[in-house]
Protein backbone atom coordinates (compact mmCIF):
# COMPACT_ATOMS: atom_id res chain seq x y z
CA UNK A 1 0.00 0.00 0.00
CA UNK A 2 0.83 3.28 -0.67
CA UNK A 3 -0.64 6.28 1.02
CA UNK A 4 0.22 10.65 1.39
CA UNK A 5 -1.16 13.67 0.75
CA UNK A 6 -0.71 14.47 -2.65
CA UNK A 7 -4.41 15.60 -4.51
CA UNK A 8 -6.69 13.21 -5.91
CA UNK A 9 -10.04 12.86 -7.61
CA UNK A 10 -11.52 11.66 -4.27
CA UNK A 11 -10.97 15.25 -3.03
CA UNK A 12 -12.63 19.09 -3.75
CA UNK A 13 -12.07 21.88 -2.12
CA UNK A 14 -14.48 23.58 0.18
CA UNK A 15 -15.24 26.38 -2.33
CA UNK A 16 -16.06 24.15 -5.00
CA UNK A 17 -18.69 21.69 -2.87
CA UNK A 18 -20.33 25.61 -1.92
CA UNK A 19 -20.52 26.02 -5.44
CA UNK A 20 -21.96 22.65 -6.34
CA UNK A 21 -24.73 22.79 -3.77
CA UNK A 22 -25.45 26.37 -4.48
CA UNK A 23 -26.18 24.97 -8.39
CA UNK A 24 -28.30 22.09 -7.04
CA UNK A 25 -30.25 24.45 -5.09
CA UNK A 26 -29.86 22.70 -1.67
CA UNK A 27 -31.62 24.28 0.99
CA UNK A 28 -31.24 23.98 4.56
CA UNK A 29 -33.66 23.62 6.96
CA UNK A 30 -33.18 26.33 9.86
CA UNK A 31 -36.41 26.93 11.92
CA UNK A 32 -38.59 25.56 14.74
CA UNK A 33 -36.08 27.76 17.49
CA UNK A 34 -33.93 24.60 16.83
CA UNK A 35 -32.32 25.32 14.34
CA UNK A 36 -30.93 28.82 14.31
CA UNK A 37 -28.02 29.90 13.03
CA UNK A 38 -26.50 29.31 9.46
CA UNK A 39 -25.79 25.96 7.96
CA UNK A 40 -22.22 26.03 6.50
CA UNK A 41 -21.42 23.46 3.94
CA UNK A 42 -18.15 22.23 3.10
CA UNK A 43 -16.67 19.85 0.92
CA UNK A 44 -13.80 16.86 1.69
CA UNK A 45 -13.54 13.11 1.46
CA UNK A 46 -13.38 10.62 4.60
CA UNK A 47 -14.17 7.22 5.19
CA UNK A 48 -15.25 6.33 8.74
CA UNK A 49 -13.00 4.26 11.17
CA UNK A 50 -11.46 4.73 15.11
CA UNK A 51 -7.98 4.57 16.49
CA UNK A 52 -8.69 6.70 19.50
CA UNK A 53 -12.14 5.91 20.59
CA UNK A 54 -10.91 4.16 23.85
CA UNK A 55 -10.61 7.91 25.00
CA UNK A 56 -14.64 8.52 23.82
CA UNK A 57 -16.18 5.51 25.71
CA UNK A 58 -18.03 7.14 28.93
CA UNK A 59 -20.14 3.47 29.49
CA UNK A 60 -19.35 1.90 32.55
CA UNK A 61 -16.76 -0.37 31.57
CA UNK A 62 -16.39 0.43 28.92
CA UNK A 63 -12.97 2.54 28.60
CA UNK A 64 -11.64 -0.98 30.09
CA UNK A 65 -11.66 -2.41 26.73
CA UNK A 66 -8.34 -3.82 25.36
CA UNK A 67 -7.03 -2.27 22.23
CA UNK A 68 -7.80 -5.35 20.22
CA UNK A 69 -11.67 -5.58 21.21
CA UNK A 70 -14.68 -4.00 19.21
CA UNK A 71 -15.18 -0.50 19.43
CA UNK A 72 -18.26 0.20 21.47
CA UNK A 73 -18.05 3.65 21.94
CA UNK A 74 -20.40 5.45 23.86
CA UNK A 75 -21.73 9.10 23.03
CA UNK A 76 -22.22 11.89 24.87
CA UNK A 77 -25.28 13.47 25.85
CA UNK A 78 -27.73 15.12 22.61
CA UNK A 79 -27.68 18.89 22.57
CA UNK A 80 -30.00 19.68 20.40
CA UNK A 81 -29.52 22.23 18.06
CA UNK A 82 -28.84 22.36 14.18
CA UNK A 83 -26.26 20.48 12.19
CA UNK A 84 -24.54 21.13 9.06
CA UNK A 85 -22.26 19.00 6.25
CA UNK A 86 -18.90 19.94 7.34
CA UNK A 87 -17.15 17.60 5.05
CA UNK A 88 -18.08 15.49 2.11
CA UNK A 89 -16.15 13.07 -0.38
CA UNK A 90 -16.95 13.19 -3.74
CA UNK A 91 -16.14 11.75 -7.01
CA UNK A 92 -15.12 12.76 -10.48
CA UNK A 93 -14.73 11.50 -13.67
CA UNK A 94 -17.55 8.75 -13.25
CA UNK A 95 -18.12 7.95 -16.89
CA UNK A 96 -21.78 8.29 -17.51
CA UNK A 97 -23.78 5.31 -17.16
CA UNK A 98 -20.78 2.73 -15.27
CA UNK A 99 -21.66 1.66 -11.60
CA UNK A 100 -18.48 2.10 -9.57
CA UNK A 101 -17.85 -0.46 -6.23
CA UNK A 102 -17.48 1.94 -2.89
CA UNK A 103 -18.12 -0.48 -0.23
CA UNK A 104 -17.17 0.18 3.56
CA UNK A 105 -16.68 3.12 5.56
CA UNK A 106 -14.79 4.24 8.79
CA UNK A 107 -14.37 6.73 10.68
CA UNK A 108 -12.59 8.04 13.80
CA UNK A 109 -12.60 11.20 15.43
CA UNK A 110 -9.68 12.18 13.57
CA UNK A 111 -10.23 10.44 9.93
CA UNK A 112 -12.94 9.39 7.26
CA UNK A 113 -12.92 6.50 4.99
CA UNK A 114 -14.11 4.81 1.87
CA UNK A 115 -13.02 3.04 -1.32
CA UNK A 116 -13.63 3.37 -5.02
CA UNK A 117 -12.54 0.69 -6.79
CA UNK A 118 -8.86 -0.17 -5.81
CA UNK A 119 -8.47 2.50 -4.12
CA UNK A 120 -8.95 3.05 -0.52
CA UNK A 121 -8.97 7.31 0.92
CA UNK A 122 -8.43 8.78 4.43
CA UNK A 123 -9.40 12.09 4.89
CA UNK A 124 -9.31 14.71 8.11
CA UNK A 125 -12.72 15.04 9.32
CA UNK A 126 -13.82 18.63 9.42
CA UNK A 127 -10.71 19.93 6.78
CA UNK A 128 -9.84 19.95 3.21
CA UNK A 129 -6.69 17.63 3.17
CA UNK A 130 -5.95 14.49 1.93
CA UNK A 131 -4.68 12.23 5.23
CA UNK A 132 -4.01 8.86 3.34
CA UNK A 133 -4.18 7.18 -0.23
CA UNK A 134 -3.62 3.47 -0.60
CA UNK A 135 -3.55 2.06 -4.20
CA UNK A 136 -4.88 -1.85 -4.25
CA UNK A 137 -3.49 -4.29 -7.00
CA UNK A 138 -7.12 -5.42 -7.34
CA UNK A 139 -11.07 -4.58 -6.34
CA UNK A 140 -12.19 -5.04 -2.97
CA UNK A 141 -14.40 -8.04 -2.11
CA UNK A 142 -16.03 -7.43 1.56
CA UNK A 143 -15.38 -4.93 4.28
CA UNK A 144 -16.42 -5.01 7.48
CA UNK A 145 -18.29 -2.14 9.99
CA UNK A 146 -16.20 -2.96 12.90
CA UNK A 147 -12.91 -1.61 13.88
CA UNK A 148 -11.50 -2.15 16.69
CA UNK A 149 -10.16 -0.02 20.04
CA UNK A 150 -7.20 1.09 18.61
CA UNK A 151 -8.51 2.06 15.41
CA UNK A 152 -7.86 -0.92 12.98
CA UNK A 153 -10.05 -2.89 10.77
CA UNK A 154 -10.26 -5.33 8.04
CA UNK A 155 -10.68 -6.18 3.87
CA UNK A 156 -10.44 -8.81 1.20
CA UNK A 157 -9.32 -7.56 -1.94
CA UNK A 158 -8.35 -9.52 -5.24
CA UNK A 159 -4.70 -9.68 -5.64
CA UNK A 160 -4.63 -8.20 -9.16
CA UNK A 161 -7.42 -7.32 -11.56
CA UNK A 162 -9.17 -10.67 -12.65
CA UNK A 163 -7.88 -12.39 -9.72
CA UNK A 164 -9.41 -14.43 -7.27
CA UNK A 165 -10.54 -12.51 -4.04
CA UNK A 166 -7.81 -14.03 -1.96
CA UNK A 167 -5.87 -11.03 0.40
CA UNK A 168 -7.18 -11.04 3.58
CA UNK A 169 -5.51 -7.51 4.94
CA UNK A 170 -5.70 -4.75 7.65
CA UNK A 171 -5.22 -1.57 8.26
CA UNK A 172 -4.89 1.50 10.90
CA UNK A 173 -8.33 3.59 9.83
CA UNK A 174 -6.06 6.78 10.41
CA UNK A 175 -2.47 6.48 9.04
CA UNK A 176 -4.13 4.05 6.17
CA UNK A 177 -1.06 2.14 6.86
CA UNK A 178 -1.29 -1.65 6.17
CA UNK A 179 -0.60 -3.77 9.05
CA UNK A 180 -0.16 -7.58 7.69
CA UNK A 181 -1.89 -9.28 4.48
CA UNK A 182 -2.15 -13.02 3.77
CA UNK A 183 -3.57 -15.02 1.20
CA UNK A 184 -6.78 -17.21 1.89
CA UNK A 185 -7.73 -20.53 0.23
CA UNK A 186 -10.48 -18.50 -1.59
CA UNK A 187 -12.68 -21.01 -4.32
CA UNK A 188 -14.49 -19.70 -6.75
CA UNK A 189 -18.48 -19.91 -5.06
CA UNK A 190 -21.33 -20.22 -6.78
CA UNK A 191 -23.18 -17.65 -8.20
CA UNK A 192 -24.54 -15.19 -5.63
CA UNK A 193 -22.95 -16.25 -2.91
CA UNK A 194 -20.15 -13.77 -1.40
CA UNK A 195 -17.37 -13.62 0.56
CA UNK A 196 -17.52 -12.35 3.63
CA UNK A 197 -14.69 -10.95 6.70
CA UNK A 198 -15.42 -10.01 10.63
CA UNK A 199 -13.77 -9.54 13.43
CA UNK A 200 -13.83 -10.56 17.06
CA UNK A 201 -11.81 -9.52 19.71
CA UNK A 202 -7.61 -10.29 18.27
CA UNK A 203 -9.43 -12.24 15.41
CA UNK A 204 -9.77 -11.54 11.93
CA UNK A 205 -12.24 -14.52 10.12
CA UNK A 206 -12.88 -14.40 6.54
CA UNK A 207 -15.74 -16.85 5.26
CA UNK A 208 -16.60 -17.75 1.56
CA UNK A 209 -18.82 -20.83 0.03
CA UNK A 210 -16.46 -23.71 0.60
CA UNK A 211 -14.75 -22.75 3.96
CA UNK A 212 -13.61 -20.35 6.50
CA UNK A 213 -10.09 -19.27 7.89
CA UNK A 214 -9.08 -17.23 11.04
CA UNK A 215 -6.33 -14.66 11.35
CA UNK A 216 -4.59 -13.47 14.19
CA UNK A 217 -5.17 -9.73 14.52
CA UNK A 218 -1.60 -8.55 15.53
CA UNK A 219 0.71 -10.77 13.28
CA UNK A 220 -1.82 -11.78 10.32
CA UNK A 221 -0.96 -15.49 10.88
CA UNK A 222 -3.47 -17.99 10.09
CA UNK A 223 -4.98 -19.58 13.24
CA UNK A 224 -7.32 -22.02 11.63
CA UNK A 225 -9.39 -23.44 8.90
CA UNK A 226 -12.53 -24.68 8.10
CA UNK A 227 -13.54 -26.56 5.26
CA UNK A 228 -16.33 -28.85 3.86
CA UNK A 229 -17.79 -31.18 7.22
CA UNK A 230 -19.04 -33.80 4.77
CA UNK A 231 -21.70 -31.80 3.38
CA UNK A 232 -22.41 -29.06 6.01
CA UNK A 233 -20.33 -25.94 5.32
CA UNK A 234 -20.02 -22.76 7.13
CA UNK A 235 -22.38 -19.97 4.98
CA UNK A 236 -22.56 -16.82 7.43
CA UNK A 237 -19.53 -15.58 9.76
CA UNK A 238 -20.72 -13.03 12.89
CA UNK A 239 -18.35 -11.15 14.95
CA UNK A 240 -18.61 -8.34 17.72
CA UNK A 241 -18.55 -9.36 21.17
CA UNK A 242 -18.28 -13.48 19.86
CA UNK A 243 -18.12 -15.24 17.01
CA UNK A 244 -21.00 -17.29 15.40
CA UNK A 245 -21.32 -19.11 12.53
CA UNK A 246 -24.31 -20.28 10.51
CA UNK A 247 -23.94 -24.42 9.09
CA UNK A 248 -25.65 -25.16 6.85
CA UNK A 249 -25.83 -29.25 6.06
CA UNK A 250 -28.11 -30.17 2.92
CA UNK A 251 -29.63 -33.50 2.99
CA UNK A 252 -28.65 -36.73 1.34
CA UNK A 253 -30.71 -36.13 -1.53
CA UNK A 254 -32.31 -33.16 -3.39
CA UNK A 255 -35.61 -33.61 -2.06
CA UNK A 256 -34.08 -33.38 1.45
CA UNK A 257 -34.59 -29.66 3.26
CA UNK A 258 -31.63 -27.87 4.09
CA UNK A 259 -30.79 -28.39 7.90
CA UNK A 260 -29.27 -25.18 9.51
CA UNK A 261 -27.07 -24.56 12.86
CA UNK A 262 -26.04 -22.13 14.40
CA UNK A 263 -22.43 -22.04 16.42
CA UNK A 264 -20.59 -20.58 18.76
CA UNK A 265 -16.80 -20.90 17.83
CA UNK A 266 -13.86 -20.07 20.11
CA UNK A 267 -12.25 -17.49 17.83
CA UNK A 268 -8.79 -18.93 18.51
CA UNK A 269 -8.77 -22.08 17.54
CA UNK A 270 -12.31 -22.71 15.52
CA UNK A 271 -13.92 -25.11 18.41
CA UNK A 272 -17.45 -25.34 18.92
CA UNK A 273 -18.60 -23.77 21.82
CA UNK A 274 -22.34 -24.61 21.56
CA UNK A 275 -24.50 -25.60 18.62
CA UNK A 276 -28.15 -24.58 18.49
CA UNK A 277 -30.31 -26.78 16.01
CA UNK A 278 -32.44 -24.78 14.15
CA UNK A 279 -36.14 -25.97 13.56
CA UNK A 280 -37.42 -27.65 10.09
CA UNK A 281 -38.44 -25.82 7.57
CA UNK A 282 -36.34 -22.37 8.09
CA UNK A 283 -35.00 -21.46 4.55
CA UNK A 284 -32.53 -19.13 6.08
CA UNK A 285 -31.57 -18.33 9.53
CA UNK A 286 -29.38 -14.86 9.83
CA UNK A 287 -26.88 -13.66 12.89
CA UNK A 288 -28.37 -10.58 14.40
CA UNK A 289 -26.30 -10.36 17.22
CA UNK A 290 -23.26 -12.92 18.08
CA UNK A 291 -23.47 -11.84 22.01
CA UNK A 292 -26.36 -11.83 22.40
CA UNK A 293 -27.26 -14.68 20.60
CA UNK A 294 -30.22 -13.11 18.49
CA UNK A 295 -30.94 -15.59 15.01
CA UNK A 296 -33.31 -14.34 12.62
CA UNK A 297 -34.99 -16.96 10.65
CA UNK A 298 -37.00 -16.95 7.36
CA UNK A 299 -39.85 -19.73 7.88
CA UNK A 300 -42.17 -20.71 4.66
CA UNK A 301 -40.30 -17.56 2.67
CA UNK A 302 -37.77 -15.26 2.32
CA UNK A 303 -38.67 -12.78 4.35
CA UNK A 304 -37.82 -12.90 7.88
CA UNK A 305 -40.75 -14.37 10.34
CA UNK A 306 -39.05 -14.24 13.91
CA UNK A 307 -36.30 -13.41 15.94
CA UNK A 308 -35.15 -15.92 18.35
CA UNK A 309 -33.12 -15.49 21.33
CA UNK A 310 -30.24 -17.82 23.14
CA UNK A 311 -29.15 -17.91 26.26
CA UNK A 312 -25.41 -17.91 26.82
CA UNK A 313 -24.83 -21.67 26.54
CA UNK A 314 -26.50 -21.69 23.22
CA UNK A 315 -29.93 -22.50 24.51
CA UNK A 316 -33.77 -21.28 23.56
CA UNK A 317 -35.18 -18.36 25.67
CA UNK A 318 -37.72 -16.88 23.41
CA UNK A 319 -39.47 -16.08 20.08
CA UNK A 320 -40.48 -12.46 18.63
CA UNK A 321 -42.52 -12.88 15.94
CA UNK A 322 -42.76 -10.03 13.37
CA UNK A 323 -46.73 -10.67 12.44
CA UNK A 324 -45.74 -10.59 8.39
CA UNK A 325 -45.21 -6.96 7.19
CA UNK A 326 -45.61 -5.33 10.59
CA UNK A 327 -42.52 -5.19 11.73
CA UNK A 328 -39.77 -5.01 8.86
CA UNK A 329 -36.28 -6.64 9.46
CA UNK A 330 -33.75 -7.09 6.07
CA UNK A 331 -30.92 -9.64 6.59
CA UNK A 332 -28.75 -10.94 4.22
CA UNK A 333 -25.60 -13.49 4.03
CA UNK A 334 -23.83 -10.74 1.68
CA UNK A 335 -24.20 -8.33 5.15
CA UNK A 336 -22.69 -10.71 6.95
CA UNK A 337 -22.96 -8.72 10.38
CA UNK A 338 -26.00 -7.82 11.32
CA UNK A 339 -29.95 -6.79 10.05
CA UNK A 340 -31.68 -3.90 9.06
CA UNK A 341 -33.99 -3.04 11.27
CA UNK A 342 -33.52 -4.84 14.43
CA UNK A 343 -31.04 -3.91 17.13
CA UNK A 344 -29.44 -5.85 19.87
CA UNK A 345 -28.73 -4.69 23.41
CA UNK A 346 -28.07 -6.56 26.67
CA UNK A 347 -31.40 -7.62 27.39
CA UNK A 348 -33.95 -6.49 24.61
CA UNK A 349 -33.79 -6.91 20.51
CA UNK A 350 -35.56 -3.07 19.04
CA UNK A 351 -37.51 -3.61 15.99
CA UNK A 352 -38.67 -1.53 13.47
CA UNK A 353 -42.12 -1.88 11.75
CA UNK A 354 -42.52 -1.21 8.06
CA UNK A 355 -43.75 2.53 6.43
CA UNK A 356 -47.48 2.53 7.49
CA UNK A 357 -49.95 4.91 6.49
CA UNK A 358 -52.19 6.33 8.80
CA UNK A 359 -56.25 7.28 9.10
CA UNK A 360 -54.78 10.80 7.90
CA UNK A 361 -52.93 9.31 4.77
CA UNK A 362 -49.68 10.37 6.07
CA UNK A 363 -46.78 7.28 6.51
CA UNK A 364 -45.03 6.68 9.42
CA UNK A 365 -43.17 3.78 11.37
CA UNK A 366 -41.81 3.22 14.94
CA UNK A 367 -39.42 0.78 16.90
CA UNK A 368 -40.47 -1.28 19.54
CA UNK A 369 -38.49 -2.97 22.58
CA UNK A 370 -38.62 -6.64 22.73
CA UNK A 371 -37.22 -8.56 25.77
CA UNK A 372 -34.68 -11.01 25.22
CA UNK A 373 -35.91 -13.09 28.27
CA UNK A 374 -39.27 -13.40 27.12
CA UNK A 375 -40.21 -12.23 23.25
CA UNK A 376 -42.69 -9.70 24.64
CA UNK A 377 -42.86 -6.18 23.65
CA UNK A 378 -42.44 -3.46 25.65
CA UNK A 379 -41.28 0.41 25.02
CA UNK A 380 -42.39 2.10 22.09
CA UNK A 381 -40.93 4.93 20.21
CA UNK A 382 -43.50 6.65 17.16
CA UNK A 383 -41.82 8.75 14.36
CA UNK A 384 -44.59 11.03 13.50
CA UNK A 385 -46.50 11.89 11.20
CA UNK A 386 -44.91 11.91 7.77
CA UNK A 387 -41.69 10.87 9.58
CA UNK A 388 -39.64 7.52 9.62
CA UNK A 389 -37.04 6.17 12.05
CA UNK A 390 -34.11 4.17 11.00
CA UNK A 391 -31.94 2.30 13.66
CA UNK A 392 -28.53 3.53 13.71
CA UNK A 393 -26.73 1.20 16.63
CA UNK A 394 -26.52 1.37 19.83
CA UNK A 395 -24.69 4.43 22.07
CA UNK A 396 -24.53 2.84 26.32
CA UNK A 397 -28.12 2.15 26.65
CA UNK A 398 -29.66 4.07 24.34
CA UNK A 399 -30.46 3.61 20.39
CA UNK A 400 -29.14 6.05 18.37
CA UNK A 401 -31.63 6.48 15.26
CA UNK A 402 -32.31 8.51 12.21
CA UNK A 403 -35.55 10.21 12.12
CA UNK A 404 -36.00 11.05 8.48
CA UNK A 405 -38.82 13.48 7.70
CA UNK A 406 -41.21 12.82 3.95
CA UNK A 407 -42.14 15.83 3.16
CA UNK A 408 -39.24 17.40 1.44
CA UNK A 409 -39.39 20.00 4.18
CA UNK A 410 -39.09 18.80 7.77
CA UNK A 411 -35.29 18.01 8.72
CA UNK A 412 -33.60 15.04 9.48
CA UNK A 413 -32.13 14.75 12.92
CA UNK A 414 -30.01 12.11 14.55
CA UNK A 415 -32.00 11.42 18.14
CA UNK A 416 -31.29 9.23 21.01
CA UNK A 417 -33.66 7.04 22.05
CA UNK A 418 -34.03 6.04 25.86
CA UNK A 419 -35.98 2.38 26.40
CA UNK A 420 -35.56 3.65 30.76
CA UNK A 421 -37.93 6.79 30.04
CA UNK A 422 -39.28 6.15 26.49
CA UNK A 423 -38.04 9.67 25.65
CA UNK A 424 -36.46 11.03 22.38
CA UNK A 425 -33.50 13.35 22.63
CA UNK A 426 -32.06 15.23 19.38
CA UNK A 427 -28.56 15.48 18.73
CA UNK A 428 -29.36 18.01 15.87
CA UNK A 429 -31.09 18.69 12.65
CA UNK A 430 -30.14 18.80 9.46
CA UNK A 431 -31.11 18.10 5.34
CA UNK A 432 -28.75 16.64 2.80
CA UNK A 433 -28.44 16.96 -0.87
CA UNK A 434 -31.10 15.68 -2.80
CA UNK A 435 -28.81 14.25 -4.85
CA UNK A 436 -26.59 12.58 -2.19
CA UNK A 437 -27.98 8.78 -2.69
CA UNK A 438 -26.83 8.26 0.59
CA UNK A 439 -28.99 5.22 2.56
CA UNK A 440 -29.29 4.12 5.84
CA UNK A 441 -28.79 0.35 5.82
CA UNK A 442 -26.55 -0.64 8.29
CA UNK A 443 -22.71 0.00 7.19
CA UNK A 444 -23.86 2.89 4.96
CA UNK A 445 -24.41 5.06 8.44
CA UNK A 446 -21.66 5.36 11.08
CA UNK A 447 -21.98 7.82 14.43
CA UNK A 448 -18.82 8.92 15.76
CA UNK A 449 -17.74 11.38 17.85
CA UNK A 450 -20.55 13.17 18.00
CA UNK A 451 -20.55 13.33 13.77
CA UNK A 452 -22.78 11.58 11.23
CA UNK A 453 -21.51 10.13 8.51
CA UNK A 454 -23.56 8.71 5.71
CA UNK A 455 -22.29 6.55 2.23
CA UNK A 456 -23.22 4.88 -0.50
CA UNK A 457 -21.65 1.22 -1.14
CA UNK A 458 -21.54 2.00 -4.94
CA UNK A 459 -21.98 4.78 -7.97
CA UNK A 460 -22.83 5.59 -11.28
CA UNK A 461 -21.51 7.91 -13.30
CA UNK A 462 -24.12 10.55 -14.76
CA UNK A 463 -23.55 13.75 -16.71
CA UNK A 464 -21.72 14.41 -20.25
CA UNK A 465 -19.52 11.83 -21.11
CA UNK A 466 -16.77 14.57 -21.88
CA UNK A 467 -18.15 16.48 -18.34
CA UNK A 468 -19.00 14.18 -16.13
CA UNK A 469 -20.91 15.05 -12.76
CA UNK A 470 -19.53 14.57 -9.42
CA UNK A 471 -21.05 11.56 -7.52
CA UNK A 472 -21.29 11.71 -3.94
CA UNK A 473 -19.75 9.03 -1.77
CA UNK A 474 -20.08 9.87 1.75
CA UNK A 475 -20.58 12.90 3.94
CA UNK A 476 -20.21 14.07 7.19
CA UNK A 477 -22.97 15.69 9.38
CA UNK A 478 -21.84 17.62 12.62
CA UNK A 479 -23.56 19.61 15.03
CA UNK A 480 -23.46 23.57 14.67
CA UNK A 481 -22.26 24.14 18.41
Amino acid sequence: MTFGPPPSPFTQSRQEAKQRVRRKNVVWVVGAALLAGVLAVTGWALWPGSSDQGKNLVGKGAANLPPDAIRETVEKAPQGGAGYLDTSMLANGVVPGKVVSTPGMWATSKTLVKSRGTSLVGIKVGSDREAWKAVLPGEICATTPYVTVDGRTAIVYKGSKGESCNRLSMFNVDSGKQLWWTTIPWREPPSGVSTTVTMTRGVVVSSWWFGSVAVDMKSGKRLWRHTEEGKCRDTQMAGGKALAVVVNCPGARAVDKRKFQLRELNPRNGEVQWTYAVAAGVNYPYVVSSKPAVLAVAAGSTQVSDLISLDENGKYRATVRLEGDHYKVDCSAERGDGCAGALVSDDQVFVSSGENTGKFSYETNWIVGFSLATGKSGVKFDAGPGQLLHLVRMSGHHVLAIKEGLDGVAPMSLVSLDPATGKERAYFYFNIPSDSGAATRPGSVVVEDGRLYMGNDDIKGSGKKELPDARWMAYEVAPAA
